[in-house]
This record gives structure tokens, C-alpha cells and sequence, in this order.
């Protein structure tokens, strides 16, 4: 009975552990950054390359052209990736990152939109141009129970 009890005591932790585990997001080549740091798609193509699409849902299309305009993709470590180019003052996106550490969405900030014009709050979760106001991408970090979102905007 005893060796029962031990066994199910060991189950147990090693199934806690294992939920309360982060992901980690892979680090690009110097290569691929530079190669996409001016596309509009730079995240889709990041996720895909390094953890590969799972789904792609069309949210919106342009009422003039019918070209798309704003997209939601999943990628398999159930990250989510909202894209949204349907205003004339630029892009928004969101990104969600679960059981990702707020470090890793810090470095992935930091691969793709670090600039000499751009700076981050004390605490981390904003990064935008060093003058308020200025063209450029705005970016928030928060914490969320089991996940980390990462919202911005760029334009003129």
C-alpha cells in the first residue's frame, strides 16, 4: 500500500511540474532577422519557421478590393498571432504567448524592433519612440494567468 502511495505522490508531481513548465521561443539566425525586419509579415514568418503554422483564419477583408487585411494564425506551441492592416494609419497586432516567460517576449521585442530611437519603461512592458507621439511602433507587455500578451501598433 505504502509503495502505491509513493508511486501516485510521484505521478502526481511529475504531472505538476510538467504543466508549470515555460516554453521557450527559439532564437533566429542573425540571417533571418535581418532578411525580414522590413516585412510586414515578420512575425508569421518567425512563427512558422521556427515552430510551424497550425491553423490560418481570415478576420477581415478591404469592402473596395476584398484583399485581406486582417488575419489570426495558431502555431503549434498554441501561440496566437492576430494581425490587423485594415486602417490607413498602420498595423496592429497582437500576439499571445502561453506558458511563455515575459523574458522571452522581451527578446522576441528586442530581435525584431530594437532601435536607437525607441526605449523601454522601467518595468519592461512598453516600449515605444523616445518622443511620445513620434512614427514608430508602440508595444505593451502584460501578464496574464498562464500567458503573456504582446500588443503594438506602427505607423507614421
Amino acid at each position: 500500500m505504502k509503495k502505491n502511495t509513493t508511486l501516485i505522490l510521484i505521478l502526481l508531481f511529475s504531472c505538476l511540474t510538467s504543466l508549470s513548465q515555460t516554453n521557450k521561443l527559439p532564437i533566429p539566425t542573425k540571417s533571418f532577422i535581418e532578411k525580414t525586419q522590413n516585412l510586414e509579415n515578420f512575425e508569421e514568418e518567425y512563427f512558422t519557421k521556427y515552430l510551424g503554422k497550425k491553423s490560418e483564419k481570415i478576420l477581415k477583408r478591404f469592402s473596395d478590393s476584398k484583399d485581406v487585411c486582417a488575419k489570426e494564425f495558431e502555431f503549434k506551441t498554441g501561440i496566437k498571432l492576430k494581425t490587423n492592416s485594415c486602417s490607413e494609419a498602420g498595423i496592429e497586432a497582437e500576439i499571445i504567448f502561453p506558458n511563455y516567460s515575459k523574458n522571452d517576449v522581451i527578446k522576441f521585442v528586442e530581435w525584431f524592433f530594437k532601435n536607437d530611437y525607441s526605449k523601454w519603461n522601467k518595468s519592461k512592458t512598453t516600449y515605444q519612440p523616445i518622443e511620445d507621439g513620434d512614427a514608430g511602433c508602440y508595444l505593451e507587455i502584460k501578464e496574464l494567468k498562464g500567458k503573456i500578451t504582446l500588443k503594438y501598433s506602427c505607423g507614421c
